[in-house]
């Protein structure tokens, strides 16, 4: 490792790991030989996260310099920053790349690439833990209300997920076989999974389990998906009746 302070996060990204530290700096590794080959240096204080584009050609930092930076990966160069009012937690793109999400406390801001404004933004009674893109507008979080809640970013619809009985500490998801379907999973700090049927207007809880004895602070779904969605049925539409 290059960094002389503590590492905060990892993002991969194809054939690339990146690194951000407390030195205030980010490292670009090459997979299998971890060779260091780029160091990306403009904050002024650590580095909090960071979420690559899905093109691979930018990538995004939030610091405890208050600022978010849009890096280009080609040159090792930022190409926009942008100066916050909080301290940021998290940020994160959506699944196309057209717009994040920085997460800050109570709060997460959407924001359009090169825009120095949020386009939208969502605020909760309590602290938010975690937040993830299932597509380009369809943003799920949740945190210390006990909630999993679901924005339809475009429509503006909300869903609420009530059933956990702890903080949701984590979330992540799973594409269905049904068109603008998702297995959404959420585990909460008690080490209780449940496992929703999702679209962006409706959801189920359709299954879940306990962990005992555990106290999670982070989870990832196993992406090879055929064995959680043969047991979930998903209602598929109808086909409609002629003159009907």
């Amino acid at each position: 490792m290059q960094h002389s302070g503590t590492v905060n996060c990892l993002a991969f990204h194809g054939s690339h790991l990146l690194s951000g530290s407390d030195d205030g700096t980010i490292c670009v590794y090459q997979c299998g030989s971890w060779e260091c080959q780029k160091i990306l240096k403009s904050h002024t204080a650590g580095v909090i996260q960071l979420s690559v584009h899905p093109s691979g050609v930018l990538a995004l930092s939030v610091s405890r310099d208050k600022t978010l930076k849009t890096w280009s990966l080609i040159t090792g160069k930022p190409v926009h920053t942008v100066n916050l009012q909080t301290l940021p937690d998290s940020v994160i793109w959506n699944t196309d790349g057209s717009s994040y999400a920085i997460l800050s406390g109570r709060e997460i801001l959407i924001f359009q690439p090169h825009s120095g404004k949020p386009v939208r933004s969502y605020t909760s009674v309590k602290r938010i833990v975690t937040c993830k893109f299932l597509s380009p507008t369809l943003l799920a979080y949740g945190g210390e209300d006990k909630n999993v809640t679901v924005v339809e970013i475009e429509e503006n619809n909300v869903q609420t997920l009530q059933g956990h009985q702890a903080r949701v500490k984590s979330i992540d998801f799973v594409k269905a076989d049904v068109q603008g379907h998702f297995l959404l999973v959420s585990i909460s700090s008690d080490g209780e999974i449940k496992i929703w049927a999702l679209s962006d207007t409706k959801h189920d809880l359709v299954g879940g389990m306990q962990l005992h004895n555990h106290r999670p602070v982070c989870m990832c779904v196993y992406t090879g998906e055929k064995i959680i969605r043969q047991a979930v049925q998903y209602p598929r539409p109808h086909p409609e009746t002629p003159g009907g």
